[in-house]
């Protein structure tokens, strides 16, 4: 047999597969849920908080470091003063 149409009928019996078995074609986990089913729900919420994740962390990094580069700015700096004199 040769190779091209091996694969081609492979193809051809997967998909015959997957039109057949209806579970298996479900495009999601939410379009298999019956109706009134509170998962849905869940499913959003846990995509918002994997999206939202990145962001808070980024915001929570930027804040540390511009608290760290205030309280840096804010204090006296005694090493400058005395540096300046010894010029």
């Amino acid at each position: 047999m040769n190779l091209s149409r091996r694969n081609s009928m492979g193809i051809a019996m997967a998909g015959a597969l997957v039109g057949a078995v209806p579970r298996i074609a479900d495009a999601c986990a939410m379009c298999g849920l019956p109706p009134g089913d509170t998962a849905g729900h869940a499913y959003n919420a846990s995509v918002l908080f994997m999206l939202a994740g990145p962001y808070f962390t980024v915001l929570a990094i930027g804040a540390v470091v511009f608290a760290m580069w205030k309280r840096a700015h804010r204090r006296p700096r005694a090493d400058a003063a005395t540096a300046a004199t010894r010029r």
